[in-house]
């Protein structure tokens, strides 16, 4: 299982380099995945999705900090930093999310694979007129209770 997270972490590590070959060395032909945009089922459709979120982003990588094994399922907490000309000016942006993966021991493979974080965080609030709108509603929010916004 080592090997397998060691792909899944270089696979991530520069998001823009990942060939459909990688890519097909760490995911099973009947990959499921899944996050708060997408939901895929198959390898092909995999790589066609990371071919498409590519050719959007002028930068994408991750930095995992944390890594859960319990059996058959790996959970990996991340920092996304990924840059897009279309969001706040193109600027350097970081993400927090976590990976939750169901793997296949036998064929040292991922079966499923799901992302979690705030869409919001990714994009909505990175568009200039709508991200101040957000954010505005997110510390009215925080302050009827008390706790700080992001």
């Amino acid at each position: 299982m080592a090997s397998l997270v060691n792909r899944i972490k270089r696979l991530y590590s520069d998001f823009l380099a990942a060939d459909p070959g990688s890519i097909a060395e760490v995911y099973a032909e009947n990959v499921e995945f899944s996050d708060p945009v997408h939901r895929i089922h198959g390898l092909g459709d995999m790589q066609g999705y990371f071919a498409g979120v590519a050719k959007n982003l002028q930068e994408c990588r991750f930095e995992f900090d944390q890594t859960l094994i319990e059996g058959n399922t790996l959970n990996l907490w991340w920092t996304m930093h990924y840059r897009h000309p279309r969001l706040s000016g193109g600027k350097l942006l970081s993400l927090r999310g976590a990976s939750l993966l169901r793997l296949d021991l036998e064929q040292d493979r991922v079966l499923a694979h799901e992302d979690i974080y705030d869409l919001g965080a990714m994009v909505y609030e990175q568009v200039p007129l709508l991200g101040s709108v957000l954010r505005y509603v997110k510390r009215g929010i925080a302050g009827g209770n008390g706790a700080q916004s992001q």
